[in-house]
């Protein structure tokens, strides 16, 4: 095996740092009292210092408690819109509720409200009957008494004039002749009365037999008109409690054909006794079976041959028959090719599309993700030993993925490899032929710089790792199509990657490689092999007339401190690119396993509420049809009584006229017997009748009167029948349907009631706040106060003389008068304005000089690389692996200081050639000296360098430290 370059990063710290204290300079001054002293120095009163001191202090905590009161009554003032808003919403759901019940009741007693009021009219027009007939009555009565009393009159008067003429015939005859008219007149009056009778009577009957005729009818119609309302309600009910289709859409999970790996292959005797070569430390020839832990692994290995030709057993499950066909997951087996079921598209004689190459790039991720989770899953023993020296054993690997960052690192390896004609048996590294900076691992680097840059200055003090390697197989096809390029790159790297897996102490260095934890992404390169690449002996190329390709695998990722939080949290950080392979992935996906959405029906019973709903129309329908009956009936009531009041009133005003010509009549005879017995020389029997005719006209005149009192009665009789009625149907209607007046009335004064609490409590709190601020505005007052009285009083025996002051002897205590005047703080409505009237002016104030403060410098990480594969050195015990053709692995090693010597693993031949018709694998035996002197030169090289470099870090006091790791 030979070995990569691997970049490591080294880094230094310097720490240096000075604390440089801040100095304070204190001024002091004094008062010269020298007359020849011309220079002024202004003093400050130590209690000028303390008041300037109190009065900061007092204008700061008034402030901070005006600013917390403020907030303290914003925050009750919001607390209760909030309460009031939630107790108004629940004010008017409950009222919303009450109504909508009492509206349901309603509903709900809807016929029997009709039918109280159906009640209450009858008895109201049964009531009002009476009340007319006895006021007819009455009427009546007054007519007769009248009529008795015309009589009486008419008998006493005629007395009178029998009486005056006794005697006389011409009396006799002019009585007789009145007497006569009389009885005329009342016949005429009886007979025109009986007409009248007669005629009211007819009309009467007749507006009652038309009235029941019409009542009848509406009755009828009215009772129809509920039947088919009824009818239409049962319908529709009926209708609504009938289950009913409904459209709907099924689920149907449809799965596609996916083949299967095959595990129990066959191949002909020569191929068996060839053996299995891998490219597994301690096996210089042939691995015997026997040696695998896991049987199933070794006969992955003749998935090296292309199209799986050496299968003789080829199961149809096993053979895709496209690429929706092909597996995702990686499950131990092989896949073979049948060329006539092919049905994937062709590639060109110049080789792959860049759109092909996303789909082997996706099968190829899908791949290696399957083989990382499935050995962890299932063989834990071999994930364990590759990352036992890393944090992550029994810690499950995160997936790997291909961006575009990676696709950028992965074509430029294609370029280089291509620019510097590197073939399939050739890593992409210096010892192939190409310089440094053409090297994966140089594109890597230049690729992640960034990223480590960042990670670096993150986890300072800690070190960070930079895991990569490259695995490297050939892909070739005997049928241009991507489905056989696609199986055959499954198969290779069957071999490749389980084939290898031997047992946990001897794991091949491409499995190696991929099971590390540490690497997050995948570069994965298809590099187009020239003729003068796959007509070399040992190219393993069995057909040169379809391209073939070198496939390079290119991970990369970091450890953290061997810390599998820290990196699997770096891992899934969104700083790897963007996936370029969804949408094949997806298309492959969808096409295994996807849902189709099927139409159909189901079959929906309706509840009682859908039913309450459904007929929810037809119900008040009912209701409506059923008012309007009963309205259309007192319609019809209520015509009937007008006619008949109207009949009524035509008969009095009959009866009055055949009165009123009686009236005339009698007047008429007495008249003329009165002329007549004047003539005989009848004397004062005018006034006599006269007399008799004022009695009588008195007592019409008080029946007159007592007929309006009679009506103004009859009337308010009737108003009173009718509003005792509808007080007893209102109590009906409010006995069926109560009245949710007084709760709706109750919740609105309860939502009064939080209202006016919530603006209490507010006022209560700003009381409290306004108190507080106040009182403690007035201690600063006072502590102000008494200090400017200390003031005063020092001051009280200073003398100004020029421009000196002499402060003259004085035993005399200032008294305090207590005029002191107090400090005006800043109102509670403003506490940022503040009074300066009455404090002492500062003269001067001493100034505080801060020094600069030099901030230490951080202690820069130590980098390494981590660059995973197996043992650089060969066990004295052990041999060099062959060289295999087709697949290689570049391993590399882990260090914090330098690179060691490349390191490639290569999966190798034999120089024997097999006889296997057109399908020869060509092999060559790579010897392993050269690598072991070329990493003792790169060694010692480094070593004379450390040492040097040691040396001279030594010299400026700085200390170097590296830490080197292997697989």
């Amino acid at each position: 095996m030979r070995n990569s370059n691997t970049n490591n990063w080294r880094s230094t710290a310097l720490v240096a740092g000075a604390i440089l204290t801040a100095g304070v300079v204190t001024t002091t001054s004094t008062t010269d009292v020298h007359a020849d002293n011309s220079q002024n120095n202004a003093q400050v009163s130590n209690d000028q210092v303390t008041y300037d001191q109190v009065r900061a202090t007092a204008d700061q905590q008034l402030a901070q408690l005006q600013s917390a009161n403020d907030s303290k009554e914003a925050q009750q003032a919001t607390a209760n819109e909030q309460s009031n808003a939630a107790d108004l919403a629940q004010t008017n759901a409950q009222i919303d509720q009450l109504k909508a019940s009492h509206a349901a009741l309603e509903q709900e007693q809807a016929g029997a409200i009709a039918q109280a009021q159906a009640s209450t009219a009858a008895s109201i027009e049964a009531q009002t009957s009476a009340a007319n007939a006895e006021y007819q009555q009455q009427i009546n009565t007054q007519q007769q008494n009248e009529a008795t009393q015309r009589a009486a009159n008419d008998q006493q008067y005629a007395q009178a004039v029998n009486q005056a003429a006794e005697n006389q015939q011409a009396v006799a005859d002019i009585n007789a002749q009145y007497q006569k008219a009389l009885s005329d007149a009342a016949n005429t009056q009886t007979s025109q009365a009986q007409a009248a009778a007669n005629n009211y009577n007819s009309a009467v009957a007749k507006e009652n037999d038309t009235y029941q005729g019409k009542l009848s009818a509406q009755q009828a119609t009215n009772a129809e008109n509920i039947k088919n309302a009824e009818a239409s309600l049962a319908s529709a009910t009926a209708n609504a409690n009938k289950p009913y289709e409904v459209a709907t859409t099924n689920d149907v999970a449809v799965t596609g054909r996916v083949a299967k790996p095959q595990t129990d292959v066959k191949v002909p005797a020569y191929v068996t006794k060839y053996g299995i070569h891998l490219e597994v430390r301690g096996y210089n020839g042939a691995i015997p079976v026997s040696d695998y832990t896991y049987p199933e692994f070794a006969n992955t290995y003749y998935g090296e041959y292309p199209d799986s030709a050496v299968i003789t057993n080829k199961a149809a499950e096993s053979t895709p028959h496209d690429i929706s066909e092909m597996p995702l997951d990686f499950q131990p087996g092989l896949l073979s090719y049948d060329a006539k079921n092919d049905h994937s598209e062709k590639v060109s004689a110049d080789g792959l599309t860049a759109d092909q190459v996303q789909v082997l790039r996706v099968l190829a991720l899908s791949w290696e993700n399957g083989f990382r989770n499935n050995v962890f899953q299932n063989y834990r023993e071999f994930y364990n030993v590759v990352n036992k020296n890393d944090g992550f054993v029994n810690v499950a690997p995160v997936d790997l993925v291909s961006t575009d960052f990676t696709d950028n690192i992965a074509n430029q390896v294609v370029a280089n490899r291509t620019k510097y004609n590197i073939d399939n048996n050739s890593h992409t590294v210096i010892s192939s032929g190409m310089p440094a900076e053409a090297t994966y691992t140089s594109v890597i680097n230049d690729a992640t710089k960034n990223l480590k840059k960042n990670l670096t200055s993150e986890f300072n003090g800690k070190t960070v790792y930079t895991d990569v390697n490259e695995n490297l197989t050939t892909m070739q096809a005997g049928t241009p199509t991507l489905l056989n390029y696609a199986i055959n790159l499954y198969n290779s790297m069957q071999g490749m990657y389980y084939g290898e897996l031997v047992n946990p102490t001897h794991i091949g260095g491409h499995a190696v490689n991929l099971l590390c934890a540490g690497v997050r992404t995948v570069g994965i390169g298809f590099q187009k092999l020239t003729d003068e690449m796959t007509a070399k002996n040992g190219s393993g190329v069995s057909d040169r007339k379809n391209p073939s390709y070198a496939v390079t695998f290119d991970h990369v990722g970091f450890n953290i401190d061997y810390d599998a939080n820290l990196t699997k949290e770096v891992q899934n950080r969104n700083v790897w690119g963007t996936s370029t392979v969804d949408a094949q992935l997806n298309t492959i996906k969808t096409a295994q396993y996807h849902v189709n959405k099927v139409p159909g029906t189901k079959t929906v019973t309706p509840t009682a509420t859908d039913v309450q709903k459904a007929t929810a129309s037809e119900q008040q329908k009912l209701a409506d049809v059923k008012a309007q009956a009963q309205q259309s009936l007192d319609a019809l009531a209520s015509a009937h009584q007008a006619s008949l009041n109207k009949l009524a009133q035509q008969y009095n005003d009959a009866k009055a006229q055949v009165k009123a010509n009686y009236d005339v009549a009698v007047t008429k005879a007495a008249s003329v017997r009165d002329a007549a017995l004047k003539a005989t020389g009848v004397v004062d029997l005018q006034a006599y009748k006269a007399q008799l005719d004022s009695a009588y006209q008195n007592l019409v005149k008080a029946d007159q009167v007592a007929a309006q009192k009679l009506a103004a009665d009859r009337d308010a009789k009737i108003a009173n029948i009718k509003k005792v009625e509808n007080v007893k149907l209102d109590a009906k209607i409010n006995e069926l349907v109560p009245s949710v007046d007084p709760q709706i009335k109750q919740l609105q004064d309860q939502h009064q009631a939080v209202i006016a609490h919530g603006d209490a409590v507010l006022a209560e709190l700003k009381a409290e706040n306004k108190a507080a601020y106040n009182k403690l505005a007035e201690q600063f007052n006072v502590q102000l106060a008494a200090i400017q009285r200390r003031e005063n009083a020092k001051r009280a025996n200073e003398v100004r003389l020029a421009n000196n002051t002499v402060v003259l002897p004085s035993a005399v205590k200032v008294a305090n008068d207590g005029n002191i005047n107090t400090v005006a703080f800043p109102t509670a409505s403003n506490p940022l304005q503040v009074e300066t009237t009455g404090r002492v002016q500062t003269v001067s104030a001493p100034s505080i000089v801060k020094t600069a403060t030099q901030t230490p410098i951080a202690v820069a990480p130590v980098i390494t690389t981590v660059n995973h594969a197996a043992e650089n050195t060969v066990k004295s015990n052990e041999s060099s692996a062959p060289v295999v053709t087709q697949t290689t692995a570049v391993n590399g090693t882990q260090t914090s200081v330098a690179s060691t010597a490349e390191n490639k693993a290569t999966k190798a031949d034999n120089s024997e050639k097999s006889v296997v018709k057109a399908d020869t694998v060509a092999k060559k035996q790579t010897p392993a000296k050269k690598s072991e002197s070329s990493q003792k030169v790169d060694q010692s090289s480094m070593s004379i360098v450390a040492l040097a470099a040691t040396a001279l870090l030594g010299t400026l006091g700085i200390t170097y430290s590296s830490k080197k790791r292997h697989n």
